[in-house]
């Protein structure tokens, strides 16, 4: 046990200290008087339309999340739905590991309902819808990609075939060999204890097989990436960056992949360097992008992290009030 506390003390330490090199490599040869004459010019108008679409995007993501849970006859409370989902932005943003899936799970657990598998699957098919559209926009933005984007690009469209196989298998022919499964032999007294809960979960999932409720959910996700690749154009209007979709594009694209070891909290190294490098290929000087970098990082982590702090204010009644 104190190896396996010594090797991840260390795991944390490498990748605290990579995402401060990266930070480092974002800065380094920033002129600041450039860099602050930048700033200066930012325009109110489009900077506020982008906070807009932040939270257009946020109430999405929120609105998304609740349709699968009610997909699972899970009808939260709406201040216990957007605390429980705030409080796991937060903490996905704030820690050096991604934990705020587990948190956001723990939130919205009502402790009156046996939920914990409905809910982590809600928070499984959500990860998987977004992972799906980054996918698909980094084959559509295959030639803008630098190397190391398009080497990724190669595991994940493999990783994305082989889940969505796995997934259609376990959609279409689950139900059956789980019956099978627990209906033949002996089962240990333990498996007995589980074998309710996984019958109910396995009946509550069979709405995965009706397109007219799945589809939605692409719909959501297709709209969320859309307002986040907006909210980056509203970003270069307000510096005045002459940029078109292909550049919000892959800025969504690199900021994804950079944020997602979660290498130091806040991620505020990874999402600059990678929210610069974005901008690379279009000839943007580095103070200017460097600019648009720490601008789409304060629209884009303040409001999950505010929203999270008031709905942690609230009193505890409040929170179990609302209509699902």
């Amino acid at each position: 046990m104190k190896q396996l506390a010594h090797n991840r003390h260390l795991l944390n330490a490498f990748k605290l200290a990579l995402g401060l090199l990266l930070l480092y490599l974002s800065i380094k040869t920033v002129e600041w008087g450039i860099l602050t004459e930048a700033l200066a010019t930012i325009s109110p108008l489009w900077l506020w339309l982008a906070v807009l679409s932040v939270l257009l995007s946020l109430a999405l993501k929120v609105w998304r999340w609740d349709v699968l849970l009610r997909n699972y006859q899970i009808r939260l409370p709406l201040v216990k739905l957007i605390s429980a989902f705030f409080l796991g932005q937060a903490a996905n943003i704030l820690l050096i590991i991604r934990g705020g899936e587990v948190v956001r799970i723990g939130a919205a657990h009502q402790p009156e309902e046996d939920d914990w598998l409905a809910i982590t699957a809600t928070i499984a098919i959500e990860k998987y819808l977004d992972l799906l559209m980054l996918v698909v926009l980094m084959l559509i933005s295959v030639n803008n990609l630098p190397p190391l984007a398009v080497e990724k690009l190669g595991s994940l469209r493999i990783f994305i075939i082989l889940l969505t196989l796995i997934l259609f298998l376990m959609v279409v022919f689950g139900p059956f060999l789980w019956q099978k499964f627990s209906t033949g032999g002996n089962h240990p007294a333990w498996f007995e204890k589980i074998q309710p809960k996984i019958d109910r979960f396995i009946q509550a999932s069979l709405w995965l097989k009706d397109l007219q409720r799945l589809s939605p959910m692409l719909v959501f996700t297709i709209a969320i990436w859309v307002v986040m690749a907006v909210t980056n154009l509203l970003v270069f209007q307000s510096l005045s960056i002459q940029l078109n979709w292909d550049a919000a594009v892959l800025v969504l694209i690199l900021i994804y992949l950079g944020v997602l070891p979660a290498l130091m909290p806040g991620n505020i190294g990874p999402f600059t360097f990678f929210a610069q490098l974005a901008l690379i290929p279009f000839a943007v000087e580095n103070e200017l992008a460097l600019a648009f970098a720490i601008i789409l990082y304060v629209i884009v982590t303040l409001p999950p992290l505010l929203l999270a702090g008031l709905m942690m204010l609230l009193p505890t009644k409040k929170k179990l009030r609302g209509t699902g």
